[in-house]
């Protein structure tokens, strides 16, 4: 049987619903161990190296669990602010920094993005690259 672990948050503001999700489908990454030395006279029991279990990578669940909860937060801040065009706005997010791309319609709203991206809960640090023009 195989396990598959989703995580979709629904965010409803302002009539609009945003999506946000991940999946922890990655294959298992062990590190690469020599084969035991068949030499006569070296030892044949070497102490095995910890094994890794599935999803065990530099990034783990729960850091991803939280960055697809902090994108789902500023997407929700950014449609629920009247002076951004947030449905123009891709947010994502890693290990807490958070990336804004998209086309919006003045300056004005790429720094207010900045500001309502900054002042959500959990978030470490804003990659601004908003472009302006229609």
């Amino acid at each position: 049987m195989k396990l598959r672990l989703l995580l979709i948050t629904a965010v409803v503001s302002a009539g609009l619903t945003g999506l946000a999700g991940c999946n922890r489908n990655e294959p298992t990454r062990q590190a690469a161990t020599p084969p035991p030395s068949t030499a006569p006279g070296s030892p044949s029991t070497a102490p095995a190296p910890p094994a890794t279990a599935p999803g065990d990578t530099a990034r783990g669940v729960g850091q991803t669990l939280d960055d697809a909860g902090i994108t789902a937060k500023v997407k929700a801040a950014l449609i629920a602010d009247t002076a951004v065009s947030g449905t123009a706005i891709n947010v994502d997010t890693a290990e807490g920094r958070v990336t804004l791309t998209g086309r919006v319609h003045d300056q004005a709203q790429v720094d207010r993005a900045t500001q309502v991206a900054s002042a959500v809960e959990g978030v470490k640090a804003v990659d601004n690259k908003l472009s302006v023009g229609s």
